[in-house]
């Protein structure tokens, strides 16, 4: 198995409330982000309202069933959803975990979006580790690109809406092997 750990940062011009209402309104990402190649909207979200516990299918090309683990608005909100790949000649499922950190700043709010990965690739499949990682974190800094851009469009805030040069990942952890 190998694991990873991604830390994704931005600063946006908006306060924590509204950020962390936007990522939990997961029934509605489709008003701040856009369907990709890997992420097809969030359906089947049960209970909404969401809370801790809530479960979810990120729908697209391979759907994600997941779950709610950490509600706290509106600093945490924390999502588990596995990733089950079955694609010959590849099939594996991916543990994904990602915590969302708001933290105010400056007038507006830091995001922290972390990313831990389990995956089981076994053998020759181990080779594409890195391509499964670069396309995570592909998705990861364009979801916090959208996320900026709305908040900062809907805050009358346009002069910061400059979202592409201002998410980066901070830290960034190559697979390890646990065995």
């Amino acid at each position: 198995m190998s694991s990873s750990h991604l830390r994704f940062t931005t600063q946006i011009a908006g306060p924590a409330e509204r950020i962390f209402d936007l990522v939990a309104d997961m029934p509605n990402y489709r008003r701040w982000l856009p369907d990709s190649d890997v992420f097809g909207g969030t359906v089947d979200v049960t209970p909404y309202p969401v809370r801790l516990g809530t479960t979810y299918l990120d729908a697209g090309p391979v759907e994600k069933p997941g779950e709610v683990t950490e509600f706290d608005p509106p600093r945490h909100i924390s999502f588990r959803h596995t990733i089950m790949v079955r694609r010959p000649p590849l099939h594996t499922d991916i543990d994904v975990r990602i915590r969302y950190t708001l933290t105010p700043n400056h007038g507006g709010t830091f995001v922290l979006r972390e990313l831990d990965l389990v995956m089981n690739l076994r053998g020759l499949y181990k080779l594409a580790s890195p391509l499964i990682l670069r396309s995570f974190r592909k998705e990861n800094v364009r979801t916090l690109a959208h996320l900026k851009d709305y908040v900062e469009r809907h805050n009358g805030n346009s002069a910061n809406a400059n979202s592409a040069n201002s998410i980066s990942e901070r830290q960034q952890a190559e697979p390890s092997q646990r065995g």
